[in-house]
């Protein structure tokens, strides 16, 4: 084999071992107990209110994992975070959330109320 064919070689198995780690889909409620940081990765599967999600990005906003889960509209729409260990924190619409963080587990949603959101509805 000569060197440019090693170099060839050797190049195309580069690409295919990052090609495999660009493939991986991380579930963060699986790997929420470890604490630990978790690697880049392709997706990330998300578990919001009981329904999986993957989202391709590992910097995101309490909007987008709404808009994801299929929420709408997400004004009315409260976001919560389970970090493991914790309880449910309440995400803001514009707050940024890093999936990849330790021990981030879930997400649930829940209708805002009249007196939240800033919207007034009583009858």
């Amino acid at each position: 084999m000569s060197y440019e064919e090693a170099k060839q070689q050797h190049s195309s198995e580069v690409a295919q071992l990052e090609k495999e780690v660009l493939e991986d889909i991380i579930d963060l409620e699986e790997h929420a107990p470890k604490g630990q940081r978790l690697p880049k990765a392709r997706g990330y599967r998300i578990k919001v209110t009981g329904e999986l999600f993957v989202v391709e990005k590992e910097l995101t906003t309490g909007r987008e994992i709404l808009e994801v889960a299929g929420i709408s509209p997400p004004e009315k729409h409260g976001l919560y975070i389970k970090v493991h260990g914790n309880q449910y924190r309440r995400v803001e619409l514009d707050e940024s959330v890093d999936l990849r963080a330790p021990g981030v587990e879930k997400f649930k949603t829940l209708p805002l109320d009249q007196t939240e959101g800033g919207h007034d509805h009583a009858t």
